[in-house]
Formats: structure tokens, sequence, C-alpha cells
């Protein structure tokens, strides 16, 4: 008999949802779950979806900055010249889709960051590659995961996805036209969700949050008992109780004194929330869910255990571009380059130039040796540091510098002392 998550809450005697065990499920049946909007139950009894996951503020950040950092650099397409050179490709069709306007309804910058939002919570991000009748691209179209289904084809030799149209209807697409990349977990159909291998992270998060709510809203922090000697009958109960909200209610009245007989004591029950070593874990949490989606912990504003200022951020947030960055935009530039430009001529890139500038003095330091001086000779012409600042070339700034030993002539039979 096939599983259908929709059983989980068709039981009459079914517990509420939050209560389910994670024991029970099977990857499926998680994944199941997640796809109809349900959300995977949780050890701790947290129920985690995308609705969940995302009041989160260490999960909201991590897919905010990995989605927005990679949206905001240039995704640019190049031709690889005769000569070894690559140029901009600014008349490849695709040029404009992936650094302007992906459709009609989307901006370059709008889509990838929709299309990697989905990949970082769904493990799979989907864009739907519209052609001409000659089969050049002239849209890319944002596809939600749940509506998407790969399967393999036939002969067993390519990918093939269902996707359901806004009518109810399906159609079946080859891969060629679709953008697919999987966040990680690839069995040859699509990667695993985020939310289905980090839950019991994310749901222990969303517990102590909503613990934390429910201890300043409950006034946990400053209550009371009555110790008496003797019993109290219901009418001395409600006596007390009305004495005490006409005495202490509003901010007015909190310090009022209040004045108790036959014996009875007030004791304040003072409740710490270091006692339930809540700050550790939700500390603990937030470097946890960051492990997952390998963001450093300062990058989303946890830095109780370094400094915001030196060499050691630097070096975090350098290692979060090698590490983290480029093993996605590689992925990336390699599924573009295999279904919209599918030429060996050309191939697209992520600009990361602009996301490792350093400031105005590391910049004219690294020119400086770019350039090369009278003992070294120079890799970047000045045309081309000129391109890096944005401004237009000079004549004569096409030349690499070579240094020229004193005492040799040069090829105009003088002496120089640089080129």
């Amino acid at each position: 008999m096939k599983w259908n998550p929709r059983d989980w809450f068709r039981r009459a005697d079914a517990a509420p949802q939050a209560s389910y065990s994670a024991d029970s499920l099977t990857e499926e049946q998680a994944i199941a779950l997640l796809a109809g909007g349900y959300g995977v139950p949780s050890a701790s009894g947290v129920v985690v979806n995308e609705t969940t996951a995302m009041r989160v503020s260490t999960v909201y950040r991590c897919v905010a900055l990995l989605s927005g950092t990679i949206a905001s650099l240039p995704c640019e397409v190049y031709r690889q010249g005769k000569d070894g050179r690559s140029e901009p490709a600014l008349d490849h069709p695709a040029y404009y889709l992936l650094h302007n306007e992906a459709s009609a309804l989307m901006t370059a910058h709008q889509f990838w960051r929709t299309f990697l939002w989905s990949a970082f919570m769904w493990g799979n991000g989907y864009g739907l590659i519209g052609r001409s009748a000659l089969g050049s691209p002239q849209s890319l179209s944002w596809v939600h995961p749940t509506s998407v289904t790969p399967d393999l084809s036939a002969d067993k030799t390519r990918l093939v996805y269902r996707i359901a149209l806004p009518k109810g209807e399906s159609r079946l697409f080859d891969q060629d036209d679709v953008l697919h990349w999987s966040f990680i977990g690839w069995d040859g159909k699509k990667g695993r969700a985020p939310l289905e291998c980090a839950r019991e992270a994310i749901a222990l998060a969303a517990a102590g949050q909503e613990f934390n709510e429910r201890f300043f809203a409950q006034g946990v922090a400053a209550d009371i008992a009555i110790e008496s000697p003797e019993k109290f009958n219901t009418e001395q109960a409600r006596h007390f109780l009305d004495l005490w909200e006409k005495n202490h209610g509003g901010l007015a009245k909190q310090r009022a004194p209040v004045v108790v007989h036959g014996g009875a004591k007030i004791q304040r029950l003072d409740r710490k929330a270091d006692e339930s070593q809540l700050v550790e874990s939700r500390t603990f949490q937030v470097e946890d869910i960051c492990r997952f989606f390998g963001v450093p912990p300062h990058m989303v504003g946890h830095t109780s255990k370094s400094t915001s200022w030196g060499s050691g951020i630097e070096e975090q947030t350098l290692g979060f571009v090698k590490f983290t960055l480029r093993d996605i935009l590689k992925g990336l530039e390699q599924e573009v380059n295999r279904k919209l430009l599918r030429s060996a001529r050309f191939y697209c890139k992520f600009n990361l130039d602009a996301l490792l500038r350093a400031d105005s003095k590391g910049r004219a330091e690294f020119y400086k040796a770019a350039l090369g001086g009278t003992q070294n000779p120079g890799f970047m012409t000045v045309n081309e540091v000129r391109a890096l600042e944005n401004l237009p070339p000079v004549e004569g700034g096409d030349a690499l510098h070579a240094p020229v030993a004193k005492g040799k002539p040069s090829e105009g039979g003088t002496d120089a002392a640089a080129v």
C-alpha cells in the first residue's frame, strides 16, 4: 500500500502534530511531509517545515546570506579567443538572461536569489529554460521544488522532469530544458533537503526560542508563592488574589506593598535563564546550524567567542569564500555551461573580484605589484588595472612591463631601466 503523508492527519485518535516520533519516519516519508507543507516531526516535539525554519534567525540569516551574496555577484558569459584570451560575450543570448533579466517577471538578481533560496531550503533549485524555435535560450523561470519530480528516462541515461502546472496539469521536460542545482546529497535525481538533514538542530533552536517567549510572557522570571501555616479556603484565596491584583496591577503599582494576615509569608520564585542553561543551549544551536550551511558564525551576528575586529574574522571570511561559496559557484557555472551555453567556445563565470576586493590601500599595493617594478616583470597591464576600477583604457596601456638589466642595450639600441 502506498504511503500517503495525509494519513498522519486522518486518524481520529491521532495526537497533536508536534508529538509524532521522529524515529518512526523513513527518509522518503520525511521528504514527503516537507513537500506536502506539513513539516517533519522532531525529537524535541517541534515540527520543522519551511515556515518554522525561517522563523529561526540563524536559518533565515544563513539562507539569506548565501543566496543574497551569490545573487549579487555578476554572472557573465565569456568567449574563448583563438589566442587564449577571453572576452565578454555580450552578444550571446544567455548573457542578458544571466546578468540582467532572467525573464519578464524577474531580474537576474531576483532569479538567482530565489533559485538558491529554494536550493538551500529544499535541497534543489529549479529553473525552466525557455527557448526560441532555433534552440537559443530566451528566458529563465523559477519553479518551486515541490512542483518538480525528477526521474530517469526509460533508457536510464538522462533525467526528465515532471513539472506541475498552475491549473493542475503536468508536463514532462528533458534535462536540457531545466536548470537544476542541488545543495548536497545528490543521488542521481535530486539533493537532500537541509530541512530534513538539520531538522533536530533547527527544532531545538525553535524550541529554545518558544521557551524564551513563554518564559517572559508568562512572568516566570518574577513569580511569587504564598506560604501559610493554615490552609486557605476558597474565599480566602480569592480575597488574596483580588488584593494582589488591586495593589499590583499595572506598572505604577508593581512596587506597592501588600498586606497579608494569618501568618502567611510571600516568597519570591526567581527562575533565571542561566539556571536552565538556556543561553548556552541557544548559543550552541547557532553554531550547529551554521555548520550545516557552511557559514562562519560571525557572519550571522554570533561573535561571542571571537573578536569583531582583526585578522581572525578576515581569515574566516576568506575561508567562507574559498570553501563554501567557491564550491557552490563551481556547480552553478558547470550547470549553466552545459544547459544554456552548450559550447566549448563559451563559458560563464560568477565574478568574485568585487567580493574579494580590498580597501583602497590594499588595492593600491596589489596593483603596484601587478604592474611590475624596476626589477620585477608585470603580470597586468595598465588598461587591465583600469578596467577593474571601471576606468576607460588609455593609449599605450596594453603593454606588459618588462624590466631591462642595467648596461644591457634594449631592442632600440639604448640602455633603459624599464620598457
